[in-house]
C-alpha cells in the first residue's frame, strides 16, 4: 500500500510523513517512508532523530511510478513525502499514479483552501486517472493541520471543503510545538494526534489488517 501526503505548497507534508509513519510503526505496520521532494528535509530529520526505526528511501523522481514499487517490500506501507505540487507537478504526478491513498495536507486558513482551489488540486488528482490501471484517481482525503484549538474557523473550511465534494478526516493536526521542534528530539506517536489519525483512518477502512500491506 502506498499512501501519499500532498499539497499545492507547504502544508506540514514532512511533518504528517514522519510522524503518521511513526504512528503506523508503533501500531505494528511495517513501514518504508518515501522522499519524494528534492528539498530532502525528512531525510534530515532521519539524520538528525539518530534514525528513524523505518527505512527512509530516496526517490524524488518522475520515474516514481515505475522505481518505487520495487523497491517498497509487499508486507509494507509506504508513506510517500511529495514536493509541492505548484513546483512539482511531475512527481506528484508520478507517486498519484501508484498511490492507494492521497492525504491533502492544508491548514484551515482561507488562504491555503485558495491554492487548494487555484492549482486546481481537484484536477490534478483527477487528470492522474487516465495513467491508472482502474481509471479512477486515488481516494483522497484532507487532512486539517496547524489547527488552533477552539477556532470556529477549523469546522467552518471543514464543512466548507465537504460541501465542495472532499472527505475530510474529523482527526486534526493542533499548531504546537510538540510538532514544529519535531526534529530536535526522538518521536514517540502514541497518544498524539497522529496516533489519532491511525485510529481513525483503521475506523474508515483506509488501511489494511497488520500483516497484509497489500
Amino acid at each position: 500500500m502506498i499512501i501519499a501526503h500532498i499539497s499545492p505548497r507547504t502544508g506540514g507534508k514532512t511533518t504528517s510523513v514522519g510522524w503518521h509513519s511513526h504512528a503506523l510503526h508503533e501500531r505494528g505496520h511495517q513501514v518504508a517512508a518515501f522522499e519524494a521532494d528534492y528539498s530532502r528535509q525528512l531525510a534530515e530529520w532521519d539524520a538528525c532523530s539518530g534514525g528513524f526505526p523505518f527505512p527512509v528511501l530516496q526517490q524524488a523522481s518522475p520515474l516514481f511510478y515505475k522505481n518505487a514499487p520495487h523497491a517498497l517490500q509487499h508486507s509494507q506501507i509506504g508513506v510517500v513525502d511529495c514536493g509541492h505540487a505548484e513546483d512539482h507537478r511531475t512527481i506528484v504526478h508520478s507517486v498519484l499514479r501508484i498511490a492507494d491513498l492521497a492525504i491533502l495536507n492544508t491548514a484551515p486558513t482561507i488562504a491555503d483552501i485558495d491554492r487548494i482551489e487555484r492549482l486546481p488540486m481537484d484536477q490534478l488528482i483527477d487528470d492522474v486517472a487516465v495513467l491508472r490501471p482502474d481509471g479512477k484517481p486515488p481516494a483522497t482525503w484532507v487532512l486539517l493541520n496547524r489547527t488552533v484549538a477552539g477556532a470556529k474557523a477549523t469546522n467552518d473550511h471543514r464543512n466548507y471543503l465537504r460541501d465542495r465534494g472532499w472527505n475530510v478526516f474529523t482527526t486534526t493536526i493542533p499548531n504546537a510545538q510538540l510538532y514544529a521542534q519535531s526534529m530536535l528530539r526522538p518521536v514517540t506517536a502514541r497518544g498524539s494526534a497522529y496516533d489519532e489519525l491511525v485510529t481513525e483512518m483503521t475506523h474508515l477502512g483506509l488501511l489494511p489488517p497488520i500483516g497484509d500491506q497489500s
